[in-house]
This record gives C-alpha cells, sequence and structure tokens, in this order.
C-alpha cells in the first residue's frame, strides 16, 4: 500500500506510456472490476487537434453556473499533477488522490495497465457519486484513446490538423478516421471548422451513427469578432439564435471559435437536460475561469507571454495573432519541441516572424536535443542549453518594443510557470 501522496505519484509516472496492443481491453477489465464507474454519470466527451482544454474548460463555466457539479479530466497539467482531475475547477486534493491509487491499485491486479490508462481510471472513479456530469477530454485520436471507453450525451471535436502523425496518422485523413471514433450512435456532435479534404469522413461517420452533426461555419459561427484589450469580442449565431457582445480573454481569434464550439455544446446539454439560459447568463459565466499556458500574458510591461502551441497549426495561429495584434513589437521566442513534433516546419515558420529565436531541450526522453536539430540554415536561431538563465536575462533586458514568446510545449511552461507566478 503507498503511504504518501509523493509516492503516489512516482507510482504514477512509473507505467510505461504505450501498449504493445492499440485496443481498450485491459482498461475496461479493470473499470468492470469496479462497476464501471464511467457509466454512473452523464459525459461529454471532447477530442481534437488544438483546443480540446480551452473548450472544455468554457463549457465547463457554463454548465457549473446553472448549479450543476461537473467533473473535467484533462491534460497536461502545468503546476501539478492533481489539475488533470477536478469537479467544478477545484482539484482532488493530495489525500483523495492518494486514497484513489491504492483503490485502482487493487482493482488492477494482474492487469497491465499504461499510465493513461491508470489516471483514466482514476478520474472516472473519482467523479462517481460526486458530479451531474463529467466532460472528459481525450488524450490522443480517439476511437482508441484510452478514454473511449463512455457512451456520452455528445461530443465534440475542436480540430483535426496534423499531429502525433506516427500514432495516429500519417495523414490528415488517417488523423480524421481516428478522431472520427469520438462519434456515438445516436448521439450529437459538434465540431470545429473542418479541413474541406477530411470533413466526409467525419459526415459520412456521423451520418452512419445516426449522429446529429453541428459543424461550425455551417450550423453556427462568430460575427463582429474583434479585439478590445486583450480580449476577444463576437456575436455568436446560429438559425434561431444570436448572443451579442460576448467576451473571453485572448487575443487570438480561435478562442472566440473554441467559445463558440463550447456555447453549442453548452446549448445542446441544456436541451438534453431541460434546463434554460438566457444570452445574459452565457455573457457573464463562459469565461469566468481560466486556463494557464493558453495565451497567457505573464508580464505587460514588457509583454512576456506563454503558450503550449506545441504543433505546427497552433504556432501558426500564435505567430499570426501576435504580428497582427503587435505589429510594430519585435517577437523573440523562447521554444523546445519533442522529438515526434514537426519541428522543422515549426522553426520555418518562426525564423522569417521572430527577431530571434531561442531553442533548448527538456530533461525528458521526449523533448529534442541539440543534435535532433539543424539550424545551420537560420541566421536568427539559436540554441541554448540553459532555458531558466535566458529567461531571467530577457526579463532584465527586454525592451517594450518586443513581446517575448515562450512556446512550444507544455513541459516548458510548467518549468517557468513559477518564475511569474509564485
Amino acid at each position: 500500500m503507498i503511504q504518501t501522496y509523493d509516492e503516489a505519484i512516482k507510482y504514477i509516472h512509473s507505467f510505461p506510456k504505450m501498449h504493445v496492443r492499440n485496443n481498450l481491453d485491459n482498461i475496461k477489465k479493470v473499470l468492470a472490476r469496479l462497476d464501471d464507474p464511467q457509466n454512473s454519470y452523464p459525459t461529454i466527451h471532447v477530442t481534437g487537434t488544438n483546443g480540446k482544454g480551452t473548450t472544455c474548460n468554457y463549457l465547463a463555466n457554463l454548465i457549473e453556473a446553472t448549479g450543476k457539479r461537473v467533473g473535467v479530466f484533462s491534460s497536461p497539467f502545468i503546476k501539478v499533477f492533481n489539475e488533470r482531475i477536478q469537479i467544478n475547477h477545484v482539484q482532488i486534493s493530495n489525500e483523495e488522490l492518494l486514497d484513489l491509487v491504492n483503490e485502482v491499485i487493487n482493482a488492477a491486479q494482474g492487469v497491465d495497465l499504461v499510465e493513461f490508462e491508470f489516471v483514466t481510471i482514476m478520474g472516472f472513479l473519482y467523479f462517481r457519486n460526486k458530479v451531474d456530469v463529467a466532460i472528459i477530454e481525450v488524450g490522443i485520436g480517439a476511437e482508441h484513446d484510452k478514454t473511449n471507453v463512455i457512451d456520452p450525451l455528445l461530443s465534440i471535436i475542436t480540430s483535426i490538423d496534423l499531429d502525433h502523425e506516427k500514432i495516429i496518422g500519417p495523414t490528415l485523413k488517417d488523423i480524421a478516421i481516428e478522431k472520427s471514433g469520438i462519434i456515438k450512435k445516436g448521439k450529437p456532435i459538434v465540431c470545429g471548422k473542418l479541413h474541406e479534404s477530411i470533413a466526409d469522413v467525419i459526415k459520412n461517420k456521423s451520418k452512419s451513427m445516426n449522429s446529429k452533426m453541428f459543424e461550425y461555419g455551417n450550423d453556427f459561427e462568430i460575427t463582429d469578432f474583434k479585439i478590445n484589450e486583450n480580449k476577444n469580442q463576437f456575436t455568436y449565431v446560429e438559425k434561431l439564435v444570436t448572443i451579442q457582445d460576448i467576451q473571453c480573454r485572448g487575443f487570438e481569434k480561435i478562442m472566440s471559435v473554441n467559445a463558440a464550439i463550447a456555447i453549442k455544446a453548452f446549448l445542446i446539454y441544456l436541451q438534453s437536460s431541460n434546463l434554460r439560459a438566457d444570452d445574459d447568463f452565457i455573457r457573464k459565466n463562459i469565461d469566468t475561469h481560466h486556463l494557464l499556458a493558453r495565451e497567457q500574458i505573464v508580464h505587460e510591461d514588457p509583454m512576456i507571454i506563454m503558450d503550449g502551441a506545441h504543433n505546427i497549426a497552433a504556432v501558426d495561429n500564435l505567430i499570426n495573432s501576435l504580428t497582427a495584434r503587435w505589429p510594430k513589437k519585435a517577437i523573440i521566442v523562447l521554444y523546445t519541441g519533442m522529438k515526434d513534433k514537426d519541428r522543422k516546419d515549426i522553426l520555418d515558420l518562426l525564423s522569417p516572424n521572430a527577431k530571434m529565436v531561442y531553442v533548448s531541450n527538456l530533461d525528458t526522453p521526449r523533448s529534442a536535443k541539440e543534435s535532433d536539430y539543424d539550424l545551420m540554415k537560420y541566421n536568427n536561431v539559436e540554441f541554448i542549453s540553459d532555458f531558466h538563465s535566458k529567461v531571467d536575462q530577457m526579463i532584465a533586458e527586454q525592451s517594450e518594443d518586443e513581446i517575448f514568446v515562450i512556446t512550444g510545449s507544455f513541459y516548458l511552461i510548467s518549468e517557468l510557470e513559477s518564475k511569474f507566478n509564485a
């Protein structure tokens, strides 16, 4: 029996990361021993290349405000592991986590699990008898993701772009097929804007599953978008609904798109739960809690931004938004990439749009090292071994005409967050 919280966290991280077999048999076996806690409360299932966490957060804000107890299972964490399992934005306590780890250990005797399976079981079990609904964020993909053992009220696909190609790719169509696995028979699916090349994958799957599909840009959208003091402001529009002057923190339009996806999902949830909410309710409650490392401005003057953009689509959105919002400011970037990411494409994008790009690495097996990069082709990209010192230097020397952007990995944000939010 594990005795302390620290031992529990160490035990969780001792599991292998990936199974040789790509199926859900083992997690289903352990959940069955626990009387399938994931079936004891309604769920909402969320996947997407980018925007999952933000959309989950907006949706949780709205449902919580109706008086419901809302569980959120998500990844990764920024400060502490407990962030991954929350009820009404309150993290699981150290004591509860310790008890939960021991309970899952007992149930999993003789079954080989990977880390994400163990943690997913913890989340499902923790929410039993505690929540009115749980929002479950997929780890990777959907069809074969370890969370895909639920029959949700509705499912959400925030976006489909290239990421994790070696696991669920290699093509965009392969990724779309994998993510379409979140669609369940007779249950609605809410989607962000889909690439034309793969839209039919999702549409055909939803049709075959008799799942009513709502796509951003076709069934709902935002209009009147503008940025006001680092806040998005927009109007949500669908056939019979118009909600004006919605605001959410951020300087990227994609934040408003994610908010619109959450609003559409919320309206479906209201209908399924026989609840009502007016326009003022949505305006007031959609942005009540914020996530770390999503367009997070940690210092205003000079400006320092932390954002967990870790694939080409997310970095493209970030850089385009920065240059549009502050066209006269020079951008300096601190970037760390994982070996399985499109690092070359990301640097090809960052270099011409930044004054300087500092590349570093993290102390994890997945993190790309100096030898994994070919930096000779760039005249403004430099590898640094000590990113802590570089951040300290930037804080001391940065001018008002520069924006310092820390990005590339949530793990990097986790390492540096305490410098700005002690």
